[in-house]
């Protein structure tokens, strides 16, 4: 499985692991093995991880390296943040989308998020050399709680395998610190989430030996 990236099922009780069984074919016989289908579509949500993230702050031309451990926010000081991602191939159609991200401090009014091009590099992001804004704002927050999770829907623009890229630009004095890649707690770093719906998974069952 790539790095980066988590598959799940959506099961009767929520989210259960997906686990790939032992596939059938033509090496085991019939009196062995009995490999059953099972028809019809489910839904299956990955995680995909960014592949690069950053902030910048107006006229700083010298590059963090992608080290920092958050993505900071904030018209105060003219900050905005940046995240790139890659989907791998997937099995269907995407159904939903959504950037998760975790604010570790809170705002009386969160930054809006712009999809962007796909150029970021981490290891080079300056305020000149930051990715161009592409399109109208696909979302804006309100408040947001000290550490609490946000979602951003992007289903309009995340439709299938491929590059993209986000930034996060806050109109007001009262920025937001947002878990970057790099933040040493690994469940507040940020996800693309996608619901895909993906043929049926099926596997090979045992005879009953009785």
């Amino acid at each position: 499985m790539k790095q980066g990236v988590r598959w799940g099922v959506r099961g009767v009780t929520g989210w259960a692991a997906l686990v790939l069984l032992a596939g059938c074919g033509d090496e085991a016989p019939s009196s062995e093995v009995d490999c059953q289908k099972s028809s019809g579509l489910e839904m299956q949500e990955l995680a995909v991880a960014p592949t690069d993230d950053g902030y910048v702050e107006e006229g700083q031309e010298q590059a963090s390296s992608g080290v920092e451990r958050k993505l900071v926010a904030d018209n105060l000081s003219r900050r905005s943040a940046y995240l790139r991602f890659n989907v791998p191939a997937l099995p269907g159609p995407v159904m939903q989308a959504s950037l998760r991200l975790f604010a570790l401090d809170g705002s009386t009014d969160g930054p809006k998020l712009y999809p962007t091009t796909t150029d970021l590099n981490e290891n080079t992001l300056t305020w000149s050399q930051r990715p161009s804004i592409t399109g109208e704002p696909l979302g804006d927050l309100g408040e947001v709680p000290h550490r609490s999770w946000v979602e951003y829907d992007v289903t309009s623009v995340v439709t299938g395998s491929g590059a993209y890229g986000f930034a996060l630009i806050n109109e007001s004095r009262n920025g937001v610190d947002f878990a970057s890649k790099e933040h040493s707690r690994v469940l507040w770093r940020p996800g693309l989430v996608l619901s895909v719906e993906a043929p049926r998974s099926h596997g090979c069952l045992q005879p009953d030996p009785g």
